[in-house]
């Protein structure tokens, strides 16, 4: 079907007068952005996948098998057949709305396979780009307009056509000449107090002496000027008061621009606004017949309900609009977002009526504010069923949540939860898959601020300030061990804006224990700890207690098509503070250690539903002091769904150490590997294929690179009569680069806005486990082996993306 797709001719369809709009070439721009003037072609050719214009030949077969008339004949039988329907439904009111709404429907779906063609042809397929000169007319005005805009006044653009087998070939001639620069800014404000403002705040300005003119930093600067002015107290000021005037008329290729500010009218001037009451309504909606609702004032602000279910006090650290400010846009919008992240409000609106005073100041006013919410429901469940699809071997698993807000009658949030999993699981120390089970409980509370043992007022409370106490429980079965581990964290939370959160835990607790080992798994435990390889201590029954710090920097949306940065750094040390309380229990193990994970991502939106992601995430972890090993929880681990796709998850390294097969010669990638270091490099081209139904299937082709590596060289064989261990796990600078795993592929992610469900397939092309100069094995690809742990390919399935 592929052969027949990409091979059919696309000019074979056409008719004796109708060209195939087959290139557009841009030439002549250097000094412009060209990726920000294909988007104005008024027409595009059908895209093409390795020259050939499959989505084109799609639709041409999708057309084969369409016909109108056929559809016609569908359309008018199932006019007749629910007539008739309709008509024995009689005087039952209720039978014949929904007839005709079924048939309202059904023809409504026919009707626009008539007109737009099959599924194929509406969703996959594209139909022929048919060469139309007045469209490549508007385009060489589109392309002189946005010239224009950049300050290019004296372009000039052409186009030729060329046309071979009833392809036409266009070449966009442009002659950008020199572009206009600002050789003065100056203001002409009649208001004395903005003139001011802008004054003060000119550094700050989208428009700079000696830059080009540029139309879109003008329109950023009206924007600026606009939030600038709502941010000091003038509520009624919008943009469309804001003017520019440029004057070409002094020098050649230079402008005199001039920035205006117009009053309202002739007579009177803007009105700057201060704040005179603050409401706070926190049941509005909510109407009670011969009651009015109670008011408490505190801070300044008034507090009404019929029932104060959530105490004053505690709302009072949240409201940051007081009388006496002059009003602001920005401090609105911070106050709402922060009554809206304590979860217990449906919504949050904050209004402004206007008060009549007698000021005797024209340009003076006053506002009452009005905060207006409602309470969630108390009680909230979430549930969840579903699978995995893990070594080969489908497990189930379920979980159920429960939540009360409000539950002190503080905006608290209390969460409990339960959970249970079974998925498949390669053992540790053998080459057979078994099973692992999970079953877990969790509970924990938040509260709305920093609970700190002296008075906090309004600490942090611009930064959604918020303490999470929690604890859980987690039993973990594996053919190799049976492990439990009982938690409890004390955590802060705050964040600036929604982009910016931090997290800081002075409290981590962790106590492990080990209740059965198998005894193969034991004697491999015993194995490595001969020849100086402290695995066996990571499963001891321990205590293990950390202090660490997150700070998460995100500006991505959740598609992730916007262009944004995320920033994450994560530090960590464990056993400094809290090991005192371990030594009251003997049999526990105890590990101090320091680790460091930083992960850098970046978004670079390309237009045309296309996105370039690349992606540098490197940690370090090592035991301190006379600890010799960490807990098996805080090692690095490589490959897997989100890492080296290549790889199987965790099988990766460390460095180019490896277990050589006596029988096979060959490097087995069957055991977990666990590093102190990592290093990895990921990219990844997503783009737009097609539209099934209200579903966008995206493809992506990725490239992903890294490793994990030991501060010391470590023996990890298994089996020492059936591997071979292949030193080279020691980082070294010398020669850590030679290995970085790389493995590439292609994905398919089908986006159903709320979850994005993704494939992968991944092909390792360097692995350094093999000897120098046999590492490229790209060409070792096999289509028809993607499962399993000894093969070049694999498959990868994952919710959402992987960076």
């Amino acid at each position: 079907m592929l052969g027949l797709v990409m091979g059919c001719s696309p000019t074979r369809h056409l008719a004796e007068n109708e060209r195939l709009l087959w290139r557009i070439k841009l030439e002549g721009v250097e000094q412009n952005n060209k990726s920000a003037i294909t988007p104005l072609y008024q027409q595009k050719p059908n895209r093409r996948v390795l020259g050939a214009p499959i989505y084109l030949n799609l639709y041409y077969l999708g057309k084969s098998f369409y016909s109108p008339e056929r559809i016609q004949t569908d359309i008018e039988q199932e006019t007749q057949q629910y007539n008739r329907r309709i008509q024995r439904a009689g005087s039952d009111s209720l039978k014949v709305d929904k007839l005709i709404e079924k048939k309202e429907n059904k023809l409504a779906r026919l009707q626009n396979k008539k007109e737009n063609g099959n599924w194929l042809m509406r969703t996959v397929g594209e139909p022929p780009a048919i060469f139309d000169s007045l469209k490549l007319e508007q385009t060489e005005e589109q392309v002189r307009i946005y010239l224009e805009s950049k300050g290019f006044f004296k372009n000039q653009v052409s186009s030729a056509t060329e046309t071979r087998r009833k392809k036409v070939y266009v070449t966009l001639n442009v002659q950008e000449d020199k572009p206009f620069v600002l050789s003065q800014h100056t203001y002409e404000v009649a208001d004395t107090t903005i003139l001011r403002l802008l004054r003060e705040n000119e550094p700050a300005s989208f428009i700079k002496v000696k830059q080009n003119y540029d139309l879109a930093l003008l329109t950023q600067e009206r924007s600026r000027i606009e939030g600038l002015l709502k941010n000091n107290g003038f509520y009624d000021f919008r943009q469309q008061f804001v003017t520019f005037e440029a004057d070409t008329s002094y020098e050649a290729y230079t402008v005199r621009l001039k920035t205006q500010v117009e009053n309202p009218n002739d007579s009177t001037l803007h009105k700057m606004y201060t704040i005179n009451e603050v409401y706070f309504t926190s049941d509005a909606g909510t109407n009670r017949f011969g009651r009015t609702r109670d008011t408490v004032e505190l801070n300044n602000v008034h507090f009404l309900a019929y029932e104060q279910r959530v105490k004053p006090k505690i709302l009072a650290r949240k409201v940051i609009i007081r009388p006496g400010q002059n009003y602001s846009a920005t401090r609105t919008l911070n106050n709402q977002r922060i009554i809206s992240n304590l979860d217990v409000f449906k919504y949050t609106t904050i209004s402004y009526t206007k008060v009549d005073s007698l000021a005797t100041e024209p340009n003076k006013g006053l506002l009452n504010a009005q905060i207006n919410t409602a309470l969630l429901p108390r009680f909230q469940e979430t549930s969840e069923v579903g699978g995995t699809f893990t070594e080969q071997v489908p497990g189930p698993y379920t979980s159920i949540r429960f939540r009360i807000r409000n539950i002190f009658g503080g905006a608290e949030i209390f969460d409990v939860g339960v959970r249970a999993g079974v998925e498949g699981q390669l053992q540790r120390n053998t080459t057979t898959v078994g099973r692992r089970t999970e079953v877990g409980a969790d509970m924990g509370v938040t509260f709305p601020q920093i609970l700190v043992p002296f008075r906090t007022n309004d600490l942090l409370v611009r930064f959604n300030p918020r303490t999470r106490l929690s604890t859980g429980y987690t039993y973990v079965d594996r053919n190799e061990y049976t492990r439990t581990n009982l938690d409890f964290s004390f955590d802060y939370i705050w964040q600036r804006l929604n982009i910016h959160q931090f997290s800081f835990s002075p409290l981590d607790i962790n106590v492990i224990s080990t209740t059965r080992i198998d005894p193969t798994f034991q004697q491999y435990l015993d194995t490595l700890a001969r020849s100086g390889n402290p695995l066996n201590e990571s499963f001891r029954n321990a205590f293990v207690s950390s202090i660490n710090f997150t700070s998460l920097y995100n500006t991505a949306n959740y598609n992730q098509s916007n262009d944004a940065k995320l920033v994450r750094i994560f530090v960590e040390t464990g056993g400094l503070l809290w090991n005192y309380v371990a030594e009251q229990f003997k049999d526990l193990n105890t590990y101090r250690f320091a680790k460091l994970n930083v992960d850098y991502r970046r978004y670079h939106a390309l237009g045309n539903n296309m996105t370039f992601v690349y992606r540098a995430n490197g940690g370090v972890a090592k035991p301190l002091g006379d600890s010799r090993a960490l807990p098996y929880d805080k090692y690095f681990f490589a490959g897997g769904s989100s890492s080296v796709r290549a790889w199987l998850p965790r099988r990766l390294g460390p460095g180019s150490s490896a277990l050589i097969n006596r029988t096979t010669g060959e490097a087995d990638y069957l055991f977990e590997q666990t590093g102190e270091i990592l290093l990895e490099l990921n990219s990844e081209f997503r783009f737009r294929m097609f539209r099934f139904g209200s579903t966008n299937v995206n493809g992506a082709l990725f490239v992903d690179a890294g490793n994990i590596w030991l501060f010391n060289e470590r023996n990890t064989n298994p089996n020492p009569e059936l591997y071979i261990a292949q030193p080279g796990a020691k980082f070294d600078f010398n020669r850590f680069y030679k290995e970085l795993a790389v493995g590439t592929g292609f994905g398919v992610r089908l986006d159903f806005t709320f979850a994005i469900l993704r494939f992968d397939i991944a092909t390792k092309a360097y692995d350094p486990s093999l000897p120098q100069g046999n590492r490229f094995i790209l060409n070792k690809f096999r289509s028809d082996k993607i499962f399993g742990a000894k093969t070049q390919t694999t498959f990868n399935l994952g919710i959402g993306y992987p960076f």
